[in-house]
């Protein structure tokens, strides 16, 4: 019984021992060679898996040390190596069978690929040495069980190269962004930063002085803790101040930037170390410390920008710390710039022309011609979130393009009688007009357009069929998404649940919504005769007519009401700036509790077409007009 209860003890424990006295023997008396081989393939195969999990995220290297004869050198060195390499995983593959020389002593090589993060994947052949040491099987602590040459001191040193970011270039392939000079600004853990630092960062730079404190107490002492990247330029007018400030600490560097904080921001996007979402995003050569794109184009062709990143790995004497040889080399791919349709000249007009409003504001312009985006500005300050393509905004009055398209196609004409009253009430709901136009009485469709008059428009309620706006929507090529290459809107015209809602519809209120973007579109389909899709990256965005071509009366009528419009309606203020044609618009909106309007103006000159909103504006005249005649006034 004995010898049976021990034979099934060896067998359970051939995973990390040599066999027992039970052992089969040859015909010599000696152990069968091919016990000891198994054996020692056995343990190899353990350790691999081992050496796998060890180099695996938030892997421990305690396993591999346990399966070698000095398990602490063992694990440091294989840890040591690990962060050396900065490896994110690793294969490790036994290959043949053990070459054992004695039935003592077993080597096996070990195929390993390693990907190196932000770098690519290095390969090569270790030997994994296994000694019988007693009745176990141990794998030899040697470095060069893990590389060959490591032996005892001898080192790898990792070095990655990042080539230049590539451009964002506009449509004549001038460049947008350029890798220009940075600086990170932040504090080295553990020195004697003050109160007054900290509240210094939050005056100064809108960092969060109270959390950047906690992130530097936290960080080991010494350690530098970063809290923002800033221009150059900027940092130059900080230092007098801020530089002088206990444990203020500095490092330079270059980022893709534009040519102004301000300048297409949040088309072009910004640029901040990588976070999780945005490191996934940069694909497998980006590494954690790496600025990537975080917003706008930056981040939707941040791989094709960012190129990838080349590397060394050297061997190193562990004692005079030279290179003894490269051991792996890859070298990197230059980025690809990336052209868009916008135009720098006219993006320059936009953002001057923004910043001379005191509200925030957004301009687009587009090529009626093609659908092409020649400028899109949000102002006037800086801000990453892109108003002019995602803000979802009653279109107000700038929606009886619309609605008079729709009329004409129900067998309206310019002439017809539209009559313009103060109030109009539909189902107990009360209209009224803006821009304080008084009622005229008796007028045409033509005169209602020029002058605005919501009551005029609401009159019609009745000639439409239910989702005749939505119909009428359609032509101009309005969607809720446009598909371009980063995220825009277009707008919505669900069909009106009751006749109050239709009526609100003919005046670009209730649940009608647009955005600055769709909004020009609408300006562009009048002025080619067929709604574009919106273009903005050409190798990406899908071009072409967004719907059939509008009606030609409809396309002329609406081209003489616009034009009219500016020559002796509510669009004068753009009288001066040559043969343009618009629209104004004042929609009301509900911001915390209070009835707000925002100022809207549409139109086209040529084949430029354009939208202008600016939030909190009395009206569409008097807050986007201004806006508008600087835009126009500095292109011809």
């Amino acid at each position: 019984m004995k010898r049976t209860t021990t034979a099934i003890v060896c067998l359970s424990s051939l995973l990390i021992t040599a066999g027992c006295s039970d052992s089969k023997a040859g015909t010599d008396g000696k152990p069968d060679p091919n016990d000891e081989k198994e054996a020692s393939a056995e343990v190899v195969k353990q350790f691999a898996a081992a050496w796998v999990a060890a180099w695996a995220p938030e892997g421990k290297p305690d396993a591999a040390g346990a399966l070698t004869d000095n398990p602490t050198v063992f694990a440091k060195r294989l840890d040591d190596t690990d962060s050396a390499l900065v490896a994110s995983t690793v294969k490790v593959t036994p290959q043949d069978e053990p070459d054992c020389s004695d039935g003592n002593t077993c080597t096996q090589d070990l195929a390993v690929e390693a990907d190196l993060r932000g770098i690519g994947t290095m390969k090569w052949t270790s030997t994994a040495t296994a000694t019988k040491v007693g009745d176990a099987w141990k794998i030899k602590a040697s470095g060069d069980t893990i590389y060959p040459g490591l032996g005892d001191a001898n080192y790898l040193k990792r070095v990655r190269a990042l080539p230049a970011r590539a451009s964002i270039t506009d449509r004549n392939n001038v460049a947008l962004t350029t890798n220009r000079p940075v600086v990170i600004v932040g504090v080295a853990a553990g020195t004697k930063a003050t109160a007054a630092t900290y509240a210094a960062f939050t005056k100064n730079l809108e960092v969060d002085g109270a959390k950047l404190a906690a992130r530097a107490k936290a960080a080991p002492a010494g350690q530098f803790v970063d809290a923002i990247t800033i221009r150059a330029e900027e940092w130059d007018k900080l230092r007098p101040t801020m530089g002088k400030l206990p444990g203020v600490l500095t490092m330079g560097g270059t980022q893709s930037l534009p040519e102004t904080s301000a300048f297409a921001r949040s088309v072009l996007g910004t640029m901040k170390t990588a976070t999780e979402d945005t490191l996934k995003n940069a694909g497998p050569t980006a590494s954690a410390q790496d600025e990537v794109g975080t917003t706008g184009l930056q981040y939707a062709f941040q791989q094709q920008l960012a190129g990838t990143p080349g590397g060394t790995v050297t061997l190193r004497d562990g004692k005079t710390k030279l290179t003894i040889k490269t051991v792996f080399s890859q070298k990197g791919t230059a980025g690809k710039p990336v052209k868009t349709t916008l135009d720098v000249n006219l993006q320059r007009a936009a953002e001057a022309a923004l910043a001379t409003s005191k509200l925030p504001a957004s301009l687009v312009a587009v090529q009626a011609s093609t659908g092409q985006i020649l400028a899109a500005a949000n102002g006037p300050t800086p801000t990453n979130y892109n108003r002019a393509f995602q803000g979802r905004y009653a279109p107000g009055s700038t929606f009886k393009i619309v609605t008079s398209a729709a009329l004409l196609g129900s067998g309206e004409t310019a002439a017809t009688a539209l009559p313009c009253t103060n109030t109009i009430t539909v189902f107990g709901k009360s209209f009224k007009n803006y821009d304080g136009l008084a009622a005229y009485g008796a007028g045409t469709m033509q005169k209602a357009f020029n002058e605005s008059c919501n009551t005029a428009f609401i009159s019609q309620h009745g000639r439409l069929p239910k989702d005749g706006m939505t119909k009428a929507a359609a032509m101009f090529g309005l969607g809720p998404d446009l598909k371009l290459s980063i995220p825009a809107y277009g707008g919505a015209v669900p069909a009106p649940k009751d006749d109050v809602a239709e009526a609100a519809s003919m005046i670009g209120q209730g649940t009608v919504t647009a955005s600055p973007l769709g909004v020009a579109m609408i300006g562009a389909a009048v002025a080619k005769g067929t709604a574009m899709k919106p273009v903005l990256v050409p190798a990406k965005d899908a071009a072409g007519p967004a719907a059939s071509p509008l009606p030609p009366a409809t396309a002329a009528a609406l081209r003489t009401f616009m034009r009219t419009t500016v020559t002796g309606g509510t669009a004068h203020v753009l009288a001066a700036n040559g043969a343009v044609a618009a629209k104004t618009g004042t929609a009301e909106v509900v911001q915390n509790g209070k009835v707000v309007t925002n100022g809207w103006m549409v139109g086209y000159r040529g084949d430029v077409a354009f939208a202008v909103i600016v939030e909190g504006g009395a009206s569409g005249a008097k807050a986007a007009g201004p806006v508008l005649t600087n835009f126009l006034g500095r292109f011809k």
